[in-house]
């Protein structure tokens, strides 16, 4: 048997050392063969995209298309549910895929850190050679968003061309007919505002009557006139809808000289919360409120907006008539309608320029603009094909389609400003006055505007930098080690050790150094390479090359140009003091009651251990369902004992969000607690048997007794809560 065991020991370690070489030699097979590539070798591309099986069905189609016309390049596709987080880590780490979906509120930072093909040049060949009607075909607006002037830092213009349009949708208001029908309005009157558009004024009186529809009897199934969408993009469509603008510029495109405080955007931001917090027949979802889209689909909400056509599938097995209607306008105001959209676009570092720009005519070509449409996902960046039967007759509805046509024909593009934190700023304030009435319009639009100045004048921002000097690094590293090296060996002869001794102390080294090797590699490496690029200015999209050397300005921001950073540390050390001693408190009570001995005990201990090894979806269902604000737990225990109920992570975020994380928190108390009871098994019983004698009750000898022999395991589990 022993003779067997050592076979089997050798065996998997022989396996084991033929896994590590051969996953070596694959991974630079491959990185060497992609390197050197050569004209015999078959091209091979990578695309990542993300989206619905049937987006990704589509892709599939067209890729094969695209192989079986071109035998000689292959195509690996790649879907990423996590799109952002993929891209970055694939970009991060020098390997980016030939072609990916672009966001317009991307094209600056990318555009600007040298990661995406120019395609001007090719847009160039194909009008030289007589091939540019299906670039001519895209709507204008499209093709400008993927456009970058490198002089104005902005989108648009006569910039560099570094995507083509995939498709787009123009934002539209989503009704529920029935409810509509219900309150009053008539056929006519639909149809008026379905070719004809309406006011705001129009849209108010609409909600306040469908609100009413609100059965008395039943709070819960609350009718919602409508739900107005407030994140960055429907936002500004609705300023434009007042007759206002988020920047200034002739186009909105002069980001230093913010317009939100004018007349009209306070108008609209007044507007929003009126019909949300005084008229209250819009829906507010603050907090872990009911989902407006899920509200909207049970038919209790009559309008939902602005919104694209990707909610349009999600609505063909609805028990109730729907259609869309244009976005409402301020009287005297042109209507508009933002253009939400993607592109394809092609990675600069690309070993195959030519080929991934004959796979993007492809994957842009009208026949997959043809399958989109069909899916109803969205509507087709050429003009002839969303004006074709393959976008008008798709099936997916709604009745009045042309709606998106002709609220394509009033779409409008924003511009977007090189420095990605503009979004965060603006949406982080218009949620402080829109949804949690924290500040009044006016507060809101000075907040953006001061945080905003404060991001610009950061030197960051203002300065110019010199690329980080990698060698001399590398080679200070590299003298620094050597020196350490010398070191360890200098001590290491001095030693007088015998045979066995030195022996024994190279085996030690030995057996510790995959330990060391790994601890050197994984841990001490990053933590140094993370020391120093927090002194440059670096996008992990870009490879470490491109990073520039700042010195102490990323901590100078930090301190002096980023209001949220002391506030952010406040709320960690606030949450630290709550949490920490709340669960190690309720880890050690739980793990006293269970060190008791009685009938049924184990199964106590499993029931206790088993929340803290659960996670994923059924954790935030569960936390969903208690902190709901409309139907959760903890709210109806609240009311039902005359207390008012909190938002929790809403408008009383500010007081309940931490001890409602908090509470969270003690869901997974069981692993302390085993901790603990492990710590309570081996306090020897003699100890508590000398204080029963001499007259200690259960309190003195928990204080006396087991709080001092558990300090240890208490220390260690303060520090890791920590």
């Amino acid at each position: 048997m022993q003779r067997i065991a050592r076979i089997l020991r050798y065996a998997m370690g022989l396996l084991a050392i033929g896994l590590v070489i051969w996953s070596f030699y694959d991974v630079g097979h491959r990185t060497v063969g992609s390197m050197l590539g050569g004209p015999e070798a078959d091209v091979t591309l990578t695309v990542l995209h993300w989206g619905t099986p049937e987006e990704e069905q589509i892709v599939q189609d067209m890729i094969d298309a695209f192989e079986a016309e071109h035998p000689g390049v292959k195509v690996q596709r790649i879907h990423a549910a996590a799109y952002d987080a993929k891209l970055k880590t694939m970009l991060a780490a020098g390997t980016p895929p030939d072609l990916f979906y672009l966001k317009p509120d991307w094209v600056g930072d990318f555009a600007e850190s040298g990661m995406l093909l120019d395609l001007e040049p090719y847009a160039q060949q194909e009008r030289e050679a007589g091939q540019a009607d299906w670039l001519d075909d895209f709507y204008p607006e499209l093709m400008n968003a993927y456009r970058w002037d490198d002089q104005r830092g902005i989108t648009g213009g006569s910039g560099r061309l570094i995507g083509l349009p995939k498709d787009f949708t123009p934002a539209v208001m989503y009704i529920n007919v029935d409810l509509f029908r219900q309150a009053g309005y008539s056929d006519p009157q639909l149809e008026a505002v379905h070719t004809s558009g309406w006011t705001w004024a129009m849209y108010r009186e609409a909600m306040e009557r469908i609100a009413t529809l609100s059965p008395e009897d039943s709070p819960s199934q609350r009718i919602f006139g409508g739900t107005i969408k407030h994140w960055g993009d429907p936002m500004r469509n609705l300023f434009w809808s007042f007759g206002a603008t988020v920047a200034g510029g002739e186009e909105g495109e002069d980001f230093t000289d913010l317009q939100l405080d004018s007349e009209a955007g306070l108008s609209c931001m007044r507007f929003i919360r009126d019909v949300r917090l005084i008229d209250k027949s819009v829906l507010n979802p603050s907090g872990l409120s009911q989902n407006d889209d899920d509200l909207f689909i049970r038919g209790r909400i009559g309008c939902l907006g602005p919104y694209g056509r990707w909610f349009t599938p999600k609505l063909q097995d609805v028990d109730f008539d729907w259609d869309v209607v244009p976005i409402p306008h301020a009287q005297g105001v042109e209507p508009s309608s933002f253009l939400f959209s993607v592109a394809w676009a092609v990675s600069s570092q690309t070993n195959h320029p030519d080929e991934a720009f004959e796979l993007l005519k492809s994957l842009t070509d009208k026949v997959g603009q043809e399958r989109t449409a069909q899916s109803g996902l969205a509507m087709p960046a050429s003009r002839s094909v969303a004006n074709s039967p393959a976008f008008l007759d798709s099936g997916m509805g709604p009745e009045h389609i042309r709606v998106f046509l002709d609220s394509a024909e009033n779409g409008r593009l924003p511009h977007f400003p090189r420095l990605p934190q503009f979004n965060r700023i603006f949406e982080s304030q218009m949620k402080q006055t829109l949804v949690l009435d924290a500040v009044p319009p006016e507060q809101a639009a000075a907040d953006v505007k001061s945080l905003w100045a404060s991001e610009l004048a950061s030197p960051l921002y203002t300065k110019q930098y010199r690329k980080m000097p990698w060698l001399t690094v590398i080679g200070v590293t590299a003298v620094v080690v050597a020196i350490a090296l010398a070191g360890l060996v200098l001590i290491a002869r001095r030693e007088k050790l015998g045979s066995l001794a030195g022996a024994e102390q190279r085996t030690g080294w030995l057996f510790i150094s995959p330990w060391v090797i790994g601890f050197v590699l994984l841990v001490i490496g990053p933590i140094l390479l993370a020391l120093l690029l927090s002194l440059t200015k670096w996008s992990a999209m870009a490879p470490l090359s491109e990073a520039r050397y700042v010195g102490l300005d990323n901590y100078q921001h930090m301190f002096a140009y980023d209001p949220e950073y002391a506030h952010s540390l406040w709320v960690t050390v606030y949450f630290t003091l709550l949490a920490v001693p709340t669960t190690q408190v309720a880890a050690l009570l739980i793990a006293v009651l269970m060190n008791v001995k009685v009938r049924g005990i184990e199964a106590w201990r499993t029931v206790y251990f088993l929340p803290s090894v659960v996670t994923g979806v059924a954790l935030v269902t569960l936390w969903i369902a208690m902190f709901d604000n409309d139907r959760g737990v903890i709210n109806a225990l609240i009311e039902f004992v005359g207390l008012p109920a909190p938002d929790w992570f809403g408008a009383d975020g500010g007081v309940f969000a931490i001890p409602a994380i908090v509470i969270m928190c003690l869901w997974g108390v069981g692993g302390g607690m085993v901790i603990y009871l492990a710590g309570l098994k081996n306090i020897p019983a003699p100890l508590y048997e000398a204080a029963r004698i001499v007259g200690a009750g259960p309190v003195r000898q928990f204080f006396n007794i087991t709080l001092p022999m558990l300090s240890p395991l208490i220390f260690f589990n303060l520090v890791m809560g920590i």
